[in-house]
């Protein structure tokens, strides 16, 4: 994916890295929990996504991700799987909170929509 492409899908993603992100320095038992069972389905990915080398990272460095150079998102999944407002894009996890619930967890982390 060319840089330009790289940007825009990481500022789409801004607010899921941002809680991925602090779940994985204030770590809690529950997301830890969620993050172990996600992470386990990301390791046996049926699409064979798991990247544990980082070849195919939107962000180089942040490996394991799901390697988009073989269709996969490109996100380092010791944070995407962290963030609970987050889902995988092959479908093989769903989100934990639904709208309302990502809400009031913007809202406790002091995260603003682009549009407000």
């Amino acid at each position: 994916m060319k840089l330009t492409s790289n940007v825009i899908h990481i500022w789409k993603k801004r607010n899921q890295i941002y809680e991925g992100i602090r779940n994985s320095v204030f770590k809690r038992e529950d997301v830890e929990q969620i993050y172990g069972e996600r992470m386990q389905i990301c390791r046996n990915c049926p699409s064979k996504l798991y990247d544990p080398i980082g070849e195919g990272c939107v962000v180089k460095r942040t490996q394991p991700c799901c390697n988009q150079l073989k269709g996969g998102c490109g996100c380092s999944l010791n944070w995407k799987t962290r963030a609970l407002s987050d889902e995988c894009p092959k479908g093989h996890w769903v989100r934990v909170l639904n709208e309302t619930e990502e809400a009031v967890l913007k809202e406790k982390l002091g995260i603003q929509d682009a549009t407000h």
